[in-house]
Parts: C-alpha cells; structure tokens; sequence
C-alpha cells in the first residue's frame, strides 16, 4: 500500500533536499568509447560566473570503486576517468556551481582532447585475433568464466535434439527517479549522505572505503526512493564517492540529480547471448540440457558480470532434468558498465528453457502445457537438488500450471486461435512459462531492532530501505501479530545507518524473509520484555500478565491494574528493547505460471497483448495488496522486455536510444490488466514461510510474451524471434525477409 504522502505528492525524495550553502554538480562526460586523453582545459569553466570549483581526476584523492571479489581490481572503475576513456558517456570531469543550469552551461566550456583508441563494441568480436585488449594488465577480455561441471553428461535415451541461439538485448532499468546525492559535511570530519539507493549500508561502506574515512564518520540516509529495479543495489557508485569527496574538500553540501539521458546509459541489465541444447525423448521428456552462455559486462566488470555463475545453476527451472552441461563468460567491452536489473541471472536462464522448450514441443506437436506437465517435478520431491547444486525448498509446480490452465481458459482460447486464423487478419498467439526463482539467494543474513519511545510507540528500525515497495506494512502487519497497537503507533525507520547498519539493502527478493524475520524475532523479544516489565512493577507472576487492546498491559482478570506503553517506559529502569540479527540456512524458491495472449496484424506485424495470467507461488503470502502489487509491476516490466525495449548503440559505441524518445518505455495503455492468482507451499527456511517476489513477474512474464509472439505466427514459417518483439521484425520475419 502506498503512503498517502506519495499519492499526494507530499513525500520527499533526494532531489527534494535544501541545505544553506547547497551547490550542484554536473559531470563531462567522455564522446568516445575509447580512447586517451590526450589534453584537457578547464580554465574557462572555472572562469563561469557562478561556477566554484572544477575538478579532474588528479584533484580528488579516492580510490576506484572495485566491489566484486570474484573480479581482479585491475577492472576497478575510476570514479572520474584519467589517462583513459572506455565508453561513451563516462565520467571526467566535475564541475560544480550555484545552481543545476550554471554548471550544465559551464561543462560546455571544458576542452578535452582525445586520442580515439580502437574500441570493442559487440561482445561477439571478443575472441577474435583483431579485438582490442581493453585492460593492459589483464591478458583477455574475458573478465570471468565458468567452465561446465558435467562436459560429458548422459546423453543415452536421446531421441530428439532441439537447439536454439538466444540474444537477449541490454535494458536500461529506467526508473522515475534516477541517480540522486545530496553529501552534506557536519563537525568532525563526518559527512551525512542523503541519497537513492537501495544499499545504504553498502554505500556508506564504499564512501568510507573510497575517501579512507572512518566508517562510523560517514551516516547514509535514504529517503523515498523512485524505484531502484536493480539499477540502485551497487554500493560504490561513482557519483556517490564523487559527491562526497567535494563536499569534503568544499566544506559545503553538494548535490547531484541525474539526468535521464545519462540515466538511461548508467543503469543498464541484461546484454546476454546464449545457445542452448535440449536432448529429449520422442514424448517430449527432457533428459539433458546444454548451454553456453556469454554476458557483456561492459567497460568496467561489476554485478553484471558474475549473473551467468547465477543463469548456469538456474537452468534446469522447474523440471526432472537429470543432467546440465553448462559453459558461462563474462567479457568486456567499450559500452557502459552492466549491472542488476530486476530478476538478473534467473530472468536469462527462464528465457533459455522456456523458449527452448516450446521449440522441441513444437517439433514433436505436442501442446506447450502438455509438455511441461510431462517433465515438471512433483510436489512429493522436495526438498530437490538439481543437477546444477541447488536445493529447492519447496513447490507445487504442477498445481501452478493446472490454476494458471483453469483461470485463463486455455483450451477455449486455442479454439479461438483456430478459429481467427481461418477468418481475421488479426492473429492470435498464446504463450505460456513455468519458472523457479532464486530469493535470497546472495546474502542471507538481516538485522531488525525494535523498542518502545518515551510516548509508548512502537519504534522498528531495519536497513533494508524500501524502493517504492513500502516494507512499512509488513514490519507493522508482524508486529500487530504479537502487540496489541494499531498502526498508528508503529513508526518504521528505514535505511539510517546511524540507527541501524546490520543490513546488506534491498535486493534479491529477500526483505520479507530476512527483514520481516528479523523483525519477528525481535517483536518476539520485546513482547517478553515488556511482560517482564509489567511483572515487576506489579509483584506479580509473568504467566498472569497479559496485553490489553490499544497497547497497554496489566494482570490477567483485573483491567484496572494495568499500564499504558508510555507508562510503563517511566517507570522502568532500563530501556525496552529487542534486536535480532537472523541469518537464513539456505534460499528460498518462489515460482510462477504465466499465460500471455497477444494479437498480430498480419499486414503490419504490430503486436498488441491483450491479456496476462500470473500465478504465482511465494510462500506464504504476507501482505497481500504488496504481493499483487509487485506481482503486478514486474510482470508489466517484463511485457516491456518482450515487447519493446532495447538499448542499442552504433558500431562506434555511441548510444542511439538515450532518451524516452528512442527508448520505448510503455505507458498503462500499452499494458493490458494483469490477473493475479496465489497458491501457497511455505518455505521452511524461515519463520514466516516466505519466499520472495519482487522480481518472479520479471522472470515469468517475458519469456510467457516471447513465445505468445511466435505461437501466433509459427504457421506462417517464422521458429525464432529475439526480444524485443518489434513490428519490424515480426512484420519481416512473415515475410520472410533477413532484418
């Protein structure tokens, strides 16, 4: 449920923010996608009026920003550029002034001169001889690599073998709020940071780490945050370090609010290109599946870079699949830097098995359920450990598929399918997926603190600050379970690292079930607590105290000895409070079934989808308007996926698509209204039962899409289409002309 203060639009986000003294920073960015820099001028920048400093490389001492073990610190990221530029858009100069306009016209005046370099600007040019190598003191531009567990898996009983080349394009995560700092310095040598993100504890991490500042001296706080998708979880942002080195060394706050042009080339996901290998029987039952994939990273190696290790062990999904032989790269390029966004490394592994799959159904003319039903596993084999190493802690696929069959009428629509064939230009395509998610996956260790104010409310403090998802009511939902308060009188205070910073953020589908966990267990505590306090101010036993409604508390059988909250903080000696820091054994496994119809013009190729499906399996279901919102919101996004989004640069590395004008973000209009449906098979890794769900619509929905698009033209010839499904391609690939 939204605050009323966002729907008001009275809620305050970064931007928002008002210091005496505040200045702005703008950056200059690099126009080549590589190269040296071989002079640079800022004097008549600094000569701006209203300009008050400008800074290079060489003048802000910060270490680069370097956060994936996994990787060598040779491909550490500089938070400005010196010496090198590696991608169109890169950050080398700052230039900071009184107000936004000032320092954006006095950027115009720094002269910086280049030296082009060759640059690498399609991951499949990275093997070859005449490639460029990117980092000196790295012999290859592949930056990870996974080679298979199982290279020669059993393949007897193959009957049929079915493959397929996948190209899944770069995404920008494109939230309504992009990058956003506000680095104010207080007494002391401390810095308070205000800004959008969802890691607070991390951020502040990599800005101590960076400007070598005492951890305790630098408070993260983050207000409202515009959404996040992935784009806000890497806590060493090079504006972050940038912003807060200024402030540092002007003794002034300082504020950065990005624009969306650089937004839409800062925050991107995805850039994945696989080819997969099904080995089945005649029936349609999957014995083997193999795969090799390849991700682009980008210039500088961060989270990206690590999510095919997480595509490889996901590959199996839902499926009895006896053996995986699976190959992953990570390889870098001169194009921006790839993060997370929103379902990373699952999203590509459902895209590779669904499409794949519905491929041999078709090869063998069996119905695409029909075929999943045949090979998914049943409800008695959990706990389940895929041939790739993970543990499945629980599910009920086979009943996700039935509901999902049942609510959206699947065999009434095939007919109608036949029927519009013979009778309409207007085309109808039906495509289904089965997905398993992986929640929790990373960290699985969270912090909640809990205690009573001087006014007898109810004070929940937690690190993993919400990004537009409103964690609040859940942490007030666990609490009214054990305390009789309205909530009204539970304040949730999120994302301050001086209240509480036993927190890895808000990601991978994990804050009910760690946060909310913790939150329980520390709810749990302070309701003993609170007894014992009653318990020895009235003399009497603990068994006999009991909670009245409204949040008081007395002795059993007698509401006239009893005491408000607020009383009772009075008269006790010592504060009352609870914390819990909880660590989860083990991820949890959320799963969904989507069904997507879609209509095509045969003449035009355009794609409409009119209708989506979504049953979804996250455990228990904690807070039900959150859960269908997010179920909701993911699955819209990844329609978008399918349907019309791609980041796409030129051969030189220049990005064509940096704003809303080539970037095809859709409106509520091109979204049809999403049918939610839940069934329940509780996780029993946690107290809760639950499992994440904030990113399982994102798995599910694009590949449901992809293959609705080609079941509607199929008969006309057409076996494959990558994302986005554009009226381009669809049109050329009906008229089977090469696009």
């Amino acid at each position: 449920m939204t605050t009323p203060e966002i729907l008001r639009g009275e809620a305050l986000f970064t931007a928002d923010a008002q210091s005496p003294g505040l200045v702005h920073l703008h950056f200059v960015r690099s126009t080549c996608a590589s190269a040296r820099i071989a002079a640079l001028s800022t004097d008549d920048a600094k000569a701006f009026p209203g300009v008050v400093a400008v800074f290079c490389a060489e003048d802000l001492p910060i270490i680069p920003v370097w956060e994936i073990a996994l990787l060598p610190e040779d491909f550490a990221q500089p938070p400005l550029a010196q010496k090198f530029v590696r991608y169109v858009g890169e950050k080398v100069v700052a230039v900071i002034a009184e107000s936004p306009a000032i320092a954006a016209d006095a950027a115009e005046l720094v002269v910086i001169d280049y030296e082009p370099l060759p640059a690498l600007t399609d991951m499949r040019d990275v093997g070859l001889e005449t490639a460029p190598v990117l980092f000196p003191n790295h012999p290859s531009n592949v930056c990870l690599q996974w080679p298979s567990d199982n290279a020669t898996p059993d393949l007897s009983g193959t009957e049929v073998v079915t493959s397929v080349s996948h190209s899944i394009p770069r995404l920008s995560c494109a939230p309504i709020e992009g990058h956003a700092i506000v680095a104010t310095p207080q007494p002391g040598d401390r810095l308070e940071i205000l800004v959008s993100t969802q890691v607070p504890v991390a951020a502040q991490r990599q800005i101590a780490r960076s400007l070598q500042m005492e951890l305790s001296d630098v408070r993260v706080v983050v207000p409202n945050v515009g959404g996040g998708f992935g784009g806000k979880a890497a806590g060493g942002v090079c504006e972050h370090v940038v912003v807060a080195a200024v402030a540092r060394l002007l003794g002034r706050p300082v504020s950065f609010i990005e624009d969306r042009n650089a937004n839409l080339s800062s925050m991107q996901g995805r850039g994945v290109r696989n080819h997969v290998k099904l080995h089945a029987t005649s029936d349609g039952r999957v014995l083997a599946i193999e795969a090799d994939i390849t991700a682009d990273a980008g210039a500088y190696p961060n989270v990206g870079a690590v999510e095919p290790g997480k595509t490889r062990m996901m590959v199996c999904g839902p499926y009895g699949i006896a053996a995986a032989n699976i190959t992953a790269q990570s390889v870098v390029t001169n194009l921006p830097p790839v993060g997370a966004y929103r379902g990373p490394g699952r999203s590509e592994s459902a895209v590779m098995l669904e499409r794949t799959l519905d491929v041999l159904a078709h090869a063998l003319c069996i119905d695409p359920v029909e075929i999943r039903k045949r090979n998914l596993l049943t409800a008695d084999a959990f706990p389940y450990m895929t041939p790739t190493g993970l543990e499945y802690d629980s599910g009920n696929y086979h009943g996700l598929l039935d509901l999902l069959v049942a609510e959206s009428g699947y065999h009434n629509l095939r007919q109608e399918q036949l029927e519009r064939r013979a009778t309409s230009g207007q085309l109808l395509g039906i495509g289904v997926s089965i997905v398993v998610d992986s929640t929790a996956w990373f960290s699985r260790t969270e912090g909640a603190s809990i205690r009573l104010d001087d006014d007898g409310n109810i004070i929940v403090l937690t690190g993993s600050a919400s990004a537009g998802q409103q964690h609040g009511n859940l942490y007030r939902s666990i609490v009214q379970r054990l305390l009789p308060v309205t909530s009204d009188q539970i304040y949730v205070v999120e994302g301050d690292t001086d209240q509480w910073s036993q927190s890895d953020g808000t990601m991978g589908s994990r804050t009910a079930q760690l946060a909310g966990t913790a939150v329980l267990r520390s709810v749990e505590r302070l309701h003993d607590s609170l007894r014992e306090a009653a318990a020895k101010q009235f003399e009497a036993d603990i068994e006999d105290i009991v909670f009245y409604p409204g949040g008081s508390i007395g002795v059993r059988g007698v509401p006239s000895r009893s005491l408000t909250f607020a009383q009772l903080v009075t008269f006790s000696e010592e504060p009352i409070e609870a914390n819990c820091i909880y660590e989860q054994a083990g991820a949890s496994y959320p799963a969904a079934a989507h069904l997507s119809v879609v209509e095509i013009d045969r003449a035009t190729g355009k794609v409409v989808p009119i209708r989506h499906v979504a049953v979804t399996d996250c455990g228990v279901v904690l807070d039900p308007d959150s859960a269908r919102s997010q179920v909701i919101g993911a699955t819209a996004q990844g329609i978008s996926q399918a349907l019309y989004e791609e980041f796409v640069f030129d051969e030189d590395g220049n990005p064509l698509t940096n704003s809303f004008a080539d970037y095809a973000v859709p409106s509520a209009a091109e979204i049809p209204a999403i049918e939610t449906h839940f069934i329940e098979t509780p996780s029993p890794r946690n107290p809760l039962g639950a499992k994440g769900i904030g990113e399982i619509g994102m798995i599910a929905a694009p590949v449901a899409v992809q293959n609705a698009v080609i079941d509607a033209v199929r008969h006309l010839g057409v076996q494959h289409l990558d994302m986005p499904c554009t009226p381009q391609k669809i049109w050329a690939a009906i008229n089977h002309i090469e696009n």
